[in-house]
């Protein structure tokens, strides 16, 4: 085959799929990064979210609170509960920079992500049959060896679920003046299928289904059979983990954005049912 950057035979558009993935990706990271550090107290981001006396992070309206997902938990440097625990030194980070650490890493070294971002950004193939511009694949060697930590932010995002659902539940709880009430608002549903969402991509990442089940020669009676019933659940979430990775990480961007956009007066976080 000859060798040089998009030399190949093909004759068909292979170039969509890797430009589009590179398009989505980008705008995805544009947006979580400018979005995570809009509530930092550096630069010019100073001049937008939290260090300017606004508050983008979570719905405060009709007595309820609906935080993003980009922030979840709230962790606000040099104020109670988990902010309480930042040194005085890092109290110009924005919120986020404590917290995307995890989805970004769980989905930087993804199996699925790999692929994605080799092909799009990397060209390492661009896709099948087509000539890379860096002469011969090494594999995941030398620097590319961190990619085997994956596991470790799987665990790590397994526990984020939880989180996440946990900020659910306070989307239905509505407070004011002494009074509680259970509704629901947009903003919940919203928070609610970024959960189904993730939890789809993350149970079935490869990781975690070895984990549960993968790692066993086989399954024998008692506990074993639990254990397969997972592995089978998460074999067909893994059939579609592509799917389920693209559209969670979509997800995940609308649903702030939605918070961003209510807080910012761009519309407003409608309350179904219940609610004061």
């Amino acid at each position: 085959m000859d060798r040089g950057f998009g030399k190949t035979d093909r004759i068909d558009n292979w170039w969509r799929s890797p430009l589009a993935m590179a398009v989505y990706l980008g705008i995805a990271v544009i947006y979580a990064t400018w979005r995570g550090f809009m509530e930092a107290d550096f630069w010019i981001f100073e001049e937008f979210g939290r260090s300017a006396g606004n508050q983008t992070m979570a719905i405060e309206s009709n007595d309820s609170h609906v935080l993003s997902p980009l922030f979840s938990p709230l962790i606000i440097p040099g104020e109670d509960g988990l902010g309480s625990w930042v040194p005085e030194s890092l109290w110009w980070l924005s919120p986020a920079m404590f917290i995307l650490i995890i989805p970004a890493g769980f989905r930087g070294t993804c199996y699925y992500y790999r692929k994605a971002y080799y092909r799009s950004f990397m060209a390492s193939p661009a896709a099948c049959a087509v000539s890379t511009p860096f002469g011969d694949y090494k594999g995941e060697s030398r620097v590319f060896l961190f990619q085997n930590i994956h596991r470790y932010f799987m665990y790590l995002a397994v526990a984020y679920l939880f989180v996440l659902s946990y900020d659910v539940l306070l989307a239905t709880q509505f407070s004011a003046k002494g009074v509680d009430s259970f509704g629901v608002s947009v903003g919940t549903l919203v928070l609610l299928l970024n959960v189904i969402l993730l939890g789809g991509y993350t149970l079935g990442c490869h990781s975690f289904r070895h984990a549960i089940g993968g790692i066993r020669n086989r399954f024998a009676n008692g506990g074993g059979r639990v254990a397969e019933a997972c592995w089978k659940s998460c074999t067909k979430l893994n059939k579609n983990h592509n799917k389920w990775a693209i559209y969670s990480l979509f997800w995940v961007m609308f649903s702030d954005f939605y918070v961003y956009a209510c807080t910012e007066g761009w519309w407003t976080d409608v309350v179904l049912f219940g609610g004061l």
